[in-house]
């Protein structure tokens, strides 16, 4: 068999500037596991959007994926780390090898290391990858998730953990974890919106041509991409102008004119694809922002009203009220891991949409 060679950088150490993003394989290495993550992360240096250092790791230089691969050049663990980079542990074959025991067990101990030395940093894993972050003491008191076939054994194993079933990717504070095989990409495109940018995170999904998925079950998702996941090429458009304008004054008929369709279309299509109509999502973005604003700045209320795009603080809060249970004032004084989820509220039928105003957005 011809050996596939992974793209990697030497693992120099202390000059680094940047976060990396380690992705450790184990022994039987599931190709799919690593190639979406790695895809992922590569695309946004390929396409020249934001460059990451990935850098592919593990116990042994050289592993076999499951699929019978050779998967040579990798990296030895690393030594060095920085507080902001990213551990990701690749889904494989489990299996009762003497090999495939000691690759775990030695990377779970590794593990541990390095969450006692740096507690704050972004650890993950892919499908089965999960084990190995329970043999560490990972998964203690976490919300986490893996394969369907084995949450019932992920459960077993390692009883302190909360295994959450039927979820594309499961967060619980600095740990995230992916169910099997695809969902690997949803994870690495979520990790591409918190490290870089949601919109360089949409970018790349459509760049690859693939759904920004979740779960019925699953956590709110940012308005920069909750409504993301169809293939239109007109809508995603209309969206990007959105998500760039948002904070400015929007003439919808403009955007109708841009995209050469009526505007009563526009609006039946943008909810077709989006499952909210134009004004909802233009909305939604502007209170997403005022959330952040919020959450990190002291700013007036006035203020973020109107760099969030409301002509008036009465308008802002009255759009706010729609979205939250509580008040702007009590949301800043609330620790974030207690903020409330929004509210969800049935959508204006596109009859009421055509006829709003747009001053009143």
């Amino acid at each position: 068999m011809n050996p596939f060679d992974l793209p990697s950088a030497p693992a120099t150490s202390q000059a680094r500037t940047t976060p990396t993003i380690w992705l450790v394989l184990l022994p039987s290495t599931h190709i799919l596991d690593l190639a979406g993550p790695l895809q992922v992360f590569a695309s946004c240096g390929e396409m020249g959007w934001a460059p990451l250092d990935v850098r592919c790791v593990s116990i042994d230089q050289q592993v076999y994926a499951y699929q019978g691969i050779a998967l040579s050049g990798l990296e030895p663990l690393p030594t060095y780390l920085r507080d902001d980079d990213v551990i990701l542990v690749i889904g494989s074959k489990r299996n009762t090898s003497p090999a495939y025991l000691s690759a775990e067990r030695r990377t779970a101990a590794w593990l541990r290391e390095v969450a006692d030395a740096h507690p704050d940093m972004a650890l993950g894993s892919i499908c089965t990858g999960a084990f190995v972050l329970g043999e560490a003491g990972l998964l203690d008191g976490r919300k986490c998730t893996t394969h369907y076939r084995y949450t019932d054994d992920l459960q077993r194993l390692f009883p302190k953990a909360s295994v959450v079933e039927n979820r594309v990717f499961v967060e619980d504070e600095r740990l995230a974890t992916s169910a099997g095989v695809a969902t690997g990409t949803d994870l690495a495109l979520h990790l591409v919106g918190k490290l870089v940018d949601p919109k360089i995170s949409n970018a790349v999904a459509q760049e690859l041509v693939v759904f920004r998925r979740r779960a019925g079950s699953d956590p709110q998702l940012s308005i920069w991409t909750s409504a993301r996941n169809h293939l239109n090429t007109r809508i995603h458009r209309i969206q990007d102008q959105l998500q760039q304008d948002f904070c400015t004054s929007i003439d919808l008929q403009d955007l109708a004119n841009q995209a050469h369709v009526s505007y009563r279309h526009l609006a039946r299509m943008f909810r077709a694809e989006t499952g909210m109509t134009l004004s909802k999502y233009l909305t939604s973005l502007r209170i997403e922002h005022a959330r952040s604003l919020l959450r990190d700045t002291p700013i007036g209320i006035d203020q973020i009203a109107v760099m969030s795009g409301f002509q008036t603080t009465h308008a802002f809060r009255a759009a706010w009220r729609k979205e939250e249970r509580i008040s702007p004032t009590d949301f800043r004084k609330m620790p974030r891991s207690r903020l409330p989820d929004a509210i969800a509220h049935e959508e204006d039928d596109v009859d009421d949409e055509l006829q709003a105003v747009d001053a009143e957005l």
